[in-house]
């Protein structure tokens, strides 16, 4: 059997979710690994999740991340703790409110304490993206060290008060790979400015080869320093269901588009793509021929918008 071309590194989630009329759609599959998972295989066929949970998935939970044709041998499941479940709520901003995760603190700690044991199929990838608050983890030296041996390392911080306990060693973790998704108010944040063009010029300038800031609503803006251009990706006409996810789905694309092409503009439509896919549903929407066929012309119309910033 051949390498995984790429892997993901992310939390599974059982989420329940909150929507803007205050319905609440229970027990859906969620967290940053399988909704990255999602955004990556609409635009490469060989992705491997290395992740953790509790046995104590539902049927439907399995089949929906059985179904996204994923390398699963790097799912780590332990009988003695539970799977994380959290309640997905938005203000009108779509920023996460009452923060989500709703398992014990000490169980949620001692499921990421859990060591994550990488097969040399998975350390034979050529690239692998890390979802993370936590900028010292064992995954992000394992990272770091595969990357030494020219595996492309791709990093979605997750910057969350809530929840990124040591932001200077996880800004310091964005420093040293080779591509980084942070979303807008982090980078503004750790930019110290909200004017667009100090933000893009600290991120730039900070150490990875490719940028995509997440925007949410008003899309993304990306650069990578070979072309040395950064672009306004706008967002693609979607019905908006639930945000939840999107902005994963947005890493998983743009990670498997950066590493295969070095090329932000590129990348950054075709993460446009796996975000608006993601909102059209709450929870995981499918990942079938239909998805594939929406995801071609949503992406021409991506290429269509997409604009250089700065002159």
């Amino acid at each position: 059997m051949h390498p995984p071309t790429y892997a993901i590194y992310g939390k599974i989630i059982v989420d329940n979710i909150r929507l803007r009329d205050g319905r609440i759609i229970p027990g859906r599959l969620g967290g940053g690994g399988p909704q990255a998972s999602f955004g990556a295989r609409l635009w490469a066929d060989d992705v491997a999740l290395l992740t953790r949970s509790g046995t104590d998935l539902e049927a439907e939970h399995e089949h929906t991340l059985h179904a996204l044709g994923l390398d699963l041998s790097g799912w780590m499941r332990h009988a003695d703790l539970p799977t994380p479940r959290g309640l997905m709520q938005y203000d009108d901003d779509e920023r996460l409110f009452d923060h989500g995760i709703q398992t014990s603190r000490d169980a949620w700690f001692a499921l990421l304490g859990r060591p994550m044991v990488l097969s040399e199929r998975h350390r034979a990838a050529c690239g692998i993206h890390l979802i993370s608050e936590f900028g010292a983890e064992p995954m992000a030296h394992e990272a770091l060290a595969l990357r030494q041996r020219g595996v492309f390392v791709s990093l979605e911080p997750i910057f969350d008060d809530h929840s990124c306990s040591d932001p200077a060693t996880l800004l310091d973790l964005c420093r040293q790979v080779d591509a980084v998704t942070p979303d807008w108010p982090a980078a503004s944040a750790l930019a110290g400015s909200d004017d667009l063009a100090t933000v893009a010029d600290f991120w730039a300038n900070l150490g990875p080869s490719a940028v995509a800031i997440r925007r949410g609503s008003l899309g993304s803006i990306v650069w990578d320093r070979r072309h040395a251009t950064w672009w306004n990706i706008a967002t693609v006409p979607i019905e908006v269901v639930d945000p939840t996810g999107a902005g994963n789905a947005y890493g998983g694309g743009w990670f498997v588009t950066i590493a295969a092409t070095g090329d932000a503009r590129e990348a950054g439509c075709r993460a446009t793509v796996s975000a608006a896919l993601i909102l059209t549903a709450a929870g995981m929407p499918p990942l079938d021929a239909a998805a594939r066929e929406r995801a071609r012309h949503l992406l021409a119309t991506a290429h269509q918008r997409a604009t250089p910033l700065f002159g």
